[in-house]
């Protein structure tokens, strides 16, 4: 994360600036005219200073690096053309440059340092919640069931009569099936088998179907038939990135909207797959100082008074393969998720298992 890469203008400038640097230095080398020499190496220094804005942090310090070397040529050639032993001090001009220079990489260090920190704080967190999650699950539903199984069968066999003993293992029998039903769909969220096997689509066909039945609300899913399989447009791990932020919104969605009615919807084209996620519920609450404008919420991850850890997490793998993730929410009218994903060799190749 060091800032944007170069433009075409800051490539040139860049180049013309190291062109103007060399030639200046072979003047010097070789004894040549001191006037010439001044104006290149001067030309070299305005060249770098235009290219600077234009480059990323990384290059700028390299950039401020050349132009010192520049600026100090200029100050030797004006202190031989001008004969004044006093322009020396000129020469501060370009160790100020360098100590600039070593500044910025310092401070660029830090920042990477730091957001690195961030980075594997806040994926430990996630980690940990999931496993709370997960231990709350099996805490909650299948050990107390399994407990009463235990129950059950332990006060048939101190009975010792066949009839409540059947009965005791009907019962047991149910309690059995229901924690196998519950396992099933914990291996599911844990990770889907159909989206290994077949692919986004009919996992999220699966995660629709899921949903509807658990929460008891009504998701309808809409994907063209030739949009069905986008395994050829994008690689593994980006469907799953792809998947779990829609199994988050929908998660979001029952949970925290209300909805009568969830939208899914999935398209591609040549360049990107798009997937939303709209639900008619109760929407998200706007800011104190958004007045009466609808809450709006782009590819650049909200304030930490306003996002919640699943609004996090799903900022954090739209990052991940380099997609761009737009959660539009009206109080009052709902949410709507909109997920743009670059296919394969348009910039999703960084990602990460």
């Amino acid at each position: 994360m060091t800032g944007p890469q170069p433009t075409r203008p800051g490539l040139a400038f860049e180049a013309a600036g190291t062109c103007l640097l060399v030639s200046a230095i072979a003047l010097e080398i070789t004894d040549g005219p001191l006037l010439p020499e001044l104006v290149l190496s001067l030309a070299g220094v305005a060249s770098y200073a235009v290219a600077a804005p234009l480059n990323s942090s990384g290059g700028r310090i390299l950039l401020a690096v050349a132009a010192a070397l520049a600026l100090l040529v200029a100050v030797a050639c004006l202190v031989r053309i001008t004969q004044q032993p006093l322009l020396n001090g000129l020469h501060v001009l370009p160790l100020l440059l360098v100590v600039y220079a070593a500044s910025m990489r310092r401070s660029t260090k830090q920042r990477q340092r730091l957001l690195h920190r961030e980075r594997v704080r806040a994926r430990h967190d996630g980690e940990e919640r999931e496993r709370r999650r997960w231990a709350r699950e099996l805490h909650d539903d299948t050990l107390q069931e399994l407990g009463a199984v235990q129950v059950v069968l332990s006060a048939a066999a101190a009975d010792g009569r066949s009839e409540p003993m059947r009965s005791a293992i009907e019962q047991a029998r149910g309690l059995v099936g229901n924690q196998i039903t519950s396992l099933r769909h914990l291996i599911v969220d844990l990770r889907p088998a159909v989206l290994d096997e077949l692919g986004l689509g009919p996992a999220l066909q699966a995660l629709c179907r899921r949903t509807a039945e658990t929460f008891g609300v009504r998701v309808d899913l809409q994907m063209p038939w030739a949009d069905g399989n986008v395994g050829d447009l994008l690689s593994p791990e980006v469907q799953a990135h792809a998947y779990r932020i829609v199994q988050e919104a929908l998660t979001n969605a029952v949970k925290h909207g209300d909805p009568s009615r969830i939208t899914v919807g999935m398209k591609s084209d040549s360049s990107s797959v798009t997937l939303t996620v709209a639900d008619n519920g109760r929407g998200m609450p706007q800011s104190p100082n958004s007045g009466r404008r609808p809450a709006l919420r782009s590819a650049t991850p909200p304030s930490l008074a306003l996002q919640g850890v699943g609004l996090s997490a799903m900022h954090e793998r739209a990052e991940l393969i380099d997609a761009q993730l737009k959660v539009r929410s009206v109080p009052g009218a709902g949410t709507t998720v909109t997920l743009q994903v670059p296919v394969i060799g348009k910039g999703n190749r960084r990602t990460e298992p």
